[in-house]
């Protein structure tokens, strides 16, 4: 009995052995489990990455806005940093850059609201705003000559890139364009250089289109990478400039007037080619430039020294047939000429006056065309808004930052210059105050 029991007691201690030994396996699989899952995690963790912030898409146009608004930053950086080292051309220097500061304002895309810098209480001190060092930038140190070859290059790719913006942009790159071209030229007077612009009644709008002539090699184009205006090289020369105070008014050609790439051997059917707008736009571009020859005829009669007259009415008779063989190119048919044209009273009181109210409805009539016109004839519609701001300026309008913009309406509501409805209403900013009357004349008159 005593071995039988003895036996017994052995067999229940072997039991709770095993029971004990098989819980204490349990618990070691459990807990490798948890660090083989704890250490995959932490691995995961490790090797997993916060997907990168996608860089911003921007459409053409919008990419043309922001090199834009870079490029006429920079320019007005050297143009004041020129002004320190140049006193003598310091004040139209200083001019130029309050002219690119204002178009890189008009042309810059909008952005996000700023956080403000101080407490809505008004009562913490003001923060430095974020991303914004402290360090000063390099130290610029452009001359005057390098704002001018700056300037030229700036202007040719603005018109290039409003032949190729949406309407809207593309009206502000335009007007900018104006502006630095004539700065060019008054800056190159100045410093006796070369601008390296022709009269811009004689750019062609074919050379625009195409990228070819004076705007061939610009940075930013078909065949260069975009960048800003680095305005540290000399302009190459190019036909005397007009638009300088006291020069010829420029040759009495006009521009080819082309627009787009029509076929200039398509045979016309019964059917008008292109848009109805780009037709309209030449039909009214055609009157206006007859209206304009004729009040030149007629100014020309009365003024002292009628030459300049006779040159500019030949210029706009020269825009006009040009604008009626781009017609025919659109197989669309275009009115003769009239024999006259009602103008206003100013045209035999202050002609001189006359024909500057004239040309600044031109400069406006045509950077309104620019939001109407199709692809095809953007480009003659830039160069000839162009020619019209610079032959606004030669007769004697003052020089804004964004010439004819001012002036300018929604195109629907507005009526072509070659109108013969009075004008009337508040004159526009810049516009002077003496300009003609809305009364009518006879065609004869004068």
């Amino acid at each position: 009995m005593t071995v039988r029991g003895r036996k017994g007691g052995d067999r229940a201690r072997g039991g709770r052995k095993t029971s004990g030994l098989r819980r204490a396996a349990g618990w070691a699989v459990r807990l490798v489990g948890l660090f083989v899952v704890v250490l995959l995690v932490v691995g995961l963790g490790l090797g997993v990455r916060q997907p990168e912030p996608h860089a911003p898409s921007y459409s053409p146009t919008e990419q043309a806005q922001l090199d834009a608004e870079a490029g006429f930053t920079a320019l007005a950086a050297d143009a004041r940093s020129a002004a320190a080292l140049d006193p003598v051309a310091a004040d139209v220097l200083v001019a130029i850059a309050e002219d690119l500061e204002v178009q890189a304002d008009a042309v810059a895309l909008p952005r996000s609201p700023v956080p403000p810098t101080r407490d809505p209480e008004g009562s913490g001190p003001i923060l430095p705003s974020q991303g914004r060092s402290s360090t000063p930038g390099p130290v610029v140190t452009a001359d005057g000559r390098a704002v001018l070859a700056g300037l030229r290059e700036s202007a040719l790719r603005s018109l290039r890139d409003a032949a190729q913006a949406e309407p809207g942009p593309g009206r502000v790159l335009a007007a900018a364009g104006a502006n630095q071209w004539r700065n060019a030229v008054l800056l190159s007077v100045l410093l006796d250089a070369d601008p390296g612009l022709p009269p811009a009644d004689a750019v062609p709008a074919t050379d625009l289109a195409a990228g070819t002539g004076i705007f061939s090699g610009l940075p930013g184009g078909p065949d260069a990478p975009s960048s800003p205006p680095s305005g540290h090289s000399d302009p190459p020369a190019a036909t005397p400039p007009t638009g300088a105070p006291g020069a010829d008014p420029g040759p009495s050609e006009a521009p080819s007037g082309g627009a787009g790439t029509v076929d200039p051997d398509v045979d016309c059917t019964d059917t008008p080619l292109g848009p109805d707008a780009d037709r309209e736009a030449l039909r009214e571009a055609k009157a206006a430039e007859e209206r304009a020859a004729y009040g030149y005829d007629v100014a020309a009669a009365l003024l002292p020294e009628p030459g300049d007259a006779l040159a500019r009415s030949g210029v706009h008779r020269a825009a006009a047939d040009a604008a009626a063989e781009r017609l025919a190119l659109l197989c669309a048919p275009s009115d003769p000429a009239p024999a006259g044209h009602a103008l206003s009273t100013a045209f035999r009181t202050d002609p001189a006056g006359a024909v500057r109210e004239l040309e600044q409805d031109h400069a406006v009539f045509y950077v309104d065309l620019l939001a109407t016109v199709g692809p095809d004839a953007r480009a003659w519609a830039v160069t000839s808004y162009n020619a019209a701001v610079q032959r606004s300026l030669d007769a004697g309008t003052p020089l804004t930052a964004l010439p004819g913009l001012e002036g300018a309406a929604d195109p629907a509501d507005g009526a072509a210059p070659g109108s013969t409805a009075p004008s009337g209403g508040v004159p526009a900013a810049g516009r002077p105050a003496d300009g003609p009357s809305s009364g009518p004349s006879e065609p004869g008159d004068g």
